[in-house]
């Protein structure tokens, strides 16, 4: 019972965060795009819901969203060339191309090195908790090892492969259909991806 509740209220706050993220910005555009100015000032208002949620989850629930702070990063830099440039929605509708193509690189990146980066975030999240141990026995094994560098491989490819089909639909697409469409391949993603893990994980406990 002490292991179930803290894993139920980690999968609450993924799929939350995974419908704040990809879900919520597109709503919130097409509710408030008739009253404001520009398409810049309405994907700035429902992208800015992510960064407060990013920051805001991180503070209650003292956990570090490496991932997300970059996001924050981004958002911050692309809004600030958006407003001071006056160079229109387009630096902010590549802001999530370039997180993508910076955690690919970083996946790739750190397999090069061989530390596969998902290892290296995990073994970090375990640090100092009752499951050390046993974290550190499992990675002994080189079966493991080979696991997260394959699962660290996959990230990596489908995230700078995001990153090239996001900047094509920014240069592309109006806002509008831009939201409408990178939401679509998100959603597809995060389904694709999720069956693709259970697949690949069923497949090798029979091996």
């Amino acid at each position: 019972m002490e292991t179930q509740q803290p894993q139920q209220g980690i999968q609450w706050y993924q799929w939350v965060s995974l419908a704040i993220s990809g879900i919520v910005p597109l709503i919130t555009y097409f509710a408030i795009r008739s009253y404001v100015a520009n398409d810049t000032e309405a994907l700035a208002l429902a992208w800015f819901i992510p960064v407060a949620w990013t920051l805001g989850s991180s503070l209650w629930l003292r956990r570090l969203n490496l991932f997300g702070l970059v996001g924050v990063a981004i958002y911050g830099i692309t809004l600030g060339i958006a407003i001071f440039f006056n160079a229109g929605p387009l630096p902010l509708k590549l802001h999530h191309a370039v997180v993508a193509g910076i955690i690919g690189l970083a996946c790739l990146g750190s397999l090069a090195r061989g530390k596969p980066l998902l290892l290296v975030l995990i073994r970090f999240r375990m640090k100092h908790t009752k499951y050390t141990a046993q974290f550190e026995k499992a990675v002994a094994n080189p079966r493991f090892i080979k696991d997260f560098s394959t699962v660290t491989l996959v990230i990596g490819i489908v995230a700078l492969a995001d990153a090239v089909l996001q900047t094509a639909l920014a240069l592309l697409l109006s806002t509008s259909a831009f939201l409408v469409a990178t939401t679509g391949i998100h959603v597809g993603i995060v389904i694709v991806g999720a069956l693709g893990m259970i697949v690949f994980f069923w497949i090798r406990s029979r091996i």
